[in-house]
């Protein structure tokens, strides 16, 4: 204790205590595997010399830059860390082929020159994800909707880690809660480290859901800070007849034609016989256009054969 005393005060009396200082340590607090990282250490070393700068993670050291070397620069295998040494330097190492592994604590350590050799360093953390291999998708999805339709669809982030955070937007607005259900994940088919995140997006269409005759569904999912991306999706709306309404129409159109070719080849009424008999035809055309177009389609047929 006496000894480690003695020592600081000689070393303050020739000012070289803390004499190196780092000013500024770069690293990143996320990484995406598969990518690169960087880490920074830039330092002050106050008139000294500097002896080394050498890097650890988890406490093993994986890089080493002493200047006085004839090769300035060493590379030490850990697990996870892989450097680029081309693009290394005192100041800067290039980390790529981020792997699960690469995640932990790295630590800066800088040494000035003998005879004193002061020694400083700083830490910090990084965690690794997984991003999602390709944009979320929409499933159940339909082109045209009509004011009252139900509109149930589900937005899909693929395998990534930690899970994807799902937004749903209507109309460039966030969708009420009490449209949304979910979120739920589940094991990835890809990967087992890995998770699937499902969003369900569920409500009534209403008029003001459109805007001038569209209405824009967007999905967004993100891992912050690395990663977000978006699908969007228009829906036009529909007020033209549906279709067995436009059936009905032709069926209707028909049934009149009918008709009236029929009782125009009648003949001039003659006899109350005659009358009775036009009247007859005229009194069924009156109430069978009232009749549903399937009803009333055997009596056609009928007619087209037998008259």
């Amino acid at each position: 204790m006496y000894s480690a005393l003695i020592i600081t005060l000689l070393l303050w009396k020739h000012g070289v205590v803390e004499s190196i200082r780092i000013l500024d340590l770069r690293v990143p607090g996320h990484a995406a595997e598969g990518g690169q990282a960087l880490l920074g250490c830039q330092f002050d070393l106050e008139g000294d010399d500097l002896y080394s700068v050498k890097w650890y993670k988890g406490g093993r050291e994986f890089y080493r830059y002493v200047p006085s070397n004839s090769e300035s620069t060493t590379y030490f295998y850990v697990p996870g860390v892989f450097v680029d040494i081309s693009r290394s330097s005192s100041t800067v190492v290039t980390l790529e082929h981020i792997t699960q592994d690469s995640g932990g604590r790295y630590r800066c350590e800088v040494s000035g020159e003998a005879p004193y050799f002061v020694t400083v360093s700083d830490d910090k953390d990084i965690s690794i994800h997984l991003l999602p291999n390709h944009a979320p998708k929409m499933i159940g999805l339909k082109n045209e909707l009509r004011v009252g339709d139900l509109l149930v669809v589900n937005c899909t982030s693929p395998r990534s880690r930690p899970k994807a955070q799902i937004k749903w937007l209507i109309n460039d607005l966030p969708a009420p809660k009490n449209y949304i259900r979910g979120p739920w994940d589940k094991t990835s088919r890809e990967r087992s480290d890995a998770r699937d995140t499902i969003l369900e997006l569920s409500f009534i269409v209403r008029q003001n859901h459109f805007h001038e005759g569209v209405l824009t569904l967007k999905c967004q999912a993100s891992l912050a800070p690395l990663y977000q991306e978006e699908v969007i999706h228009h829906i036009l709306q529909v007020t033209e007849p549906t279709q067995i309404d436009n059936s009905y129409s032709a069926l209707n159109d028909y049934e009149e034609t009918v008709f009236k070719e029929n009782t125009d080849f009648l003949p001039a009424a003659e006899s109350q016989s005659d009358r009775d008999i036009q009247g007859s035809f005229i009194s069924y055309k009156k109430a069978a256009s009232k009749l549903s177009p399937w009803a009333i389609l055997p009596s056609i047929i009928f007619l087209r054969i037998f008259i």
